[in-house]
């Protein structure tokens, strides 16, 4: 008898070891993912990174603060916690304070991508052209910047899906929604702590420079001046300016960043 009561326990036993727990802190993550994928369909953009190649969600700022870098670097991380944007300390010692932009209130950016993480939700953003999918001048930067909003452990696993986008509702709006900040899109400013100001009206700019495919080393320093910066990599050459960058294979322009 006391045999056979032990080889019951220790079936029962085996038994309960062997069925799969069930997952911690995954319960509404896969549903919260979904839920922002069709409230906030990424746009797509073309090779090029500027002209819109799936349209999805353009958003408004609505506050300042939002540091954003070139769109040959990094995005600029940023976090949104208590009614307050912070940049990160670490994406401030990677990138030259004097090519980073501010997003201020009123300005209309792309949403690439939405990301659900342990620390909270990830907006990735780029600053519109044009966000109307109509031409635009290539020869323009854009900036890129990640939001993070920031909620406590454990927020996301229980939290109502109209609670989480009411805090995204404090930094983002829908262009065209009834929240939207209508201001046009302003021109990005100098970040460094600095509150952007009404400006009057800029006077009309000048051509832009042109650089095709095909042109020489000559023809782009005529237009853009000595370059920064040069990488010699044999037939392949980098000429590197403040705000882009110009590839030239056998003496062509091959390509433009």
């Amino acid at each position: 008898m006391r045999a056979a009561a032990l080889a019951a326990v220790l079936i029962a036993g085996s038994l309960a070891v062997s069925l799969p727990a069930a997952p911690q802190g995954q319960g509404l993550k896969p549903s919260i993912e979904q839920q922002l994928q069709m409230q906030y369909p990424p746009t797509k953009l073309a090779a090029d990174k500027l002209r819109i190649a799936q349209p999805g969600t353009v958003l408004v700022v609505q506050m300042n603060g939002m540091a954003a870098s070139p769109l040959d670097e990094f995005a600029f991380a940023n976090t949104y916690k208590d009614g307050r944007i912070r940049r990160s300390a670490a994406s401030a010692l990677i990138h030259d304070a004097r090519r980073l932009r501010e997003l201020p209130a009123g300005s209309r950016v792309y949403l690439l991508k939405t990301e659900v993480k342990d620390a909270g939700i990830v907006f990735s953003v780029q600053s519109c052209i044009a966000c109307d999918g109509s031409q635009v001048d290539l020869m323009q930067m854009a900036y890129r910047a990640s939001l993070t909003f920031q909620f406590p452990k454990g927020y996301l696993e229980a939290a109502d899906f109209a609670r989480i986008q009411r805090t995204i509702g404090e930094v983002f709006a829908l262009a065209g929604g009834p929240n939207a900040n209508t201001q046009p899109n302003p021109a990005p400013v100098v970040s460094g702590g600095a509150q952007s100001v009404q400006q009057a009206p800029p006077a009309p700019r000048p051509e832009p420079v042109r650089i095709g495919l095909g042109q020489t080393p000559e023809q782009v320093v005529a237009s853009l001046g000595q370059p920064g910066k040069v990488i010699d990599l044999g037939n392949k050459k980098i000429y590197v300016y403040s705000d882009l960058k110009v590839t030239f294979v056998d003496g062509k322009v091959s390509d433009v960043q």
